[in-house]
């Protein structure tokens, strides 16, 4: 992801529940530790999904995936999610973290397939609406 990606990443963000704003996605371009790629639908001029993440030593967090609601169910995101597992590999990760809404069974379907297992919550992490975090990890 580059600066000029910013707004098109915005856009698709319009609506979700954990929406970054722009000085969150300027902010995470800064991080020496960060990672971040997007798809784009070159032919209609849109980005179809971003991901964001960070490499700790020998450990990753994905702290963002989004996919455009009409890039679902398509494997835009699987391909996205797989390209930075890979990338994570190559700089010698070994485990990666993420967190999600307990209630987005689509995203814990994802991860589930790509083997990630569910290691812990935390009670009432996200607001509006209140919602539980659902903790998990992947052995690279």
């Amino acid at each position: 992801m580059r600066a000029g990606d910013i707004s098109a990443v915005l856009e698709l963000e319009a609506g979700a529940l954990t929406a970054w704003s722009r000085e969150h996605l300027e902010d995470e371009l800064q991080q020496p530790t960060g990672f971040q790629f997007v798809v784009c639908n070159e032919e209609a001029a849109r980005t179809l999904a971003v991901l964001c993440g960070r490499i700790m030593g020998d450990e990753a967090e994905i702290l963002k995936l989004s996919v455009a609601e009409e890039a679902r169910r398509k494997g835009v995101g699987s391909r996205l999610l797989d390209h930075a597992l890979d990338y994570c590999r190559a700089k010698g990760v070994k485990n990666c973290f993420l967190e999600l809404r307990a209630s987005n069974r689509a995203a814990a379907g994802l991860y589930e397939k790509r083997g990630f297992i569910r290691v812990g919550s935390r009670r009432a992490y996200y607001d509006d609406p209140v919602e539980d975090a659902v903790l998990m990890q992947l052995e690279l």
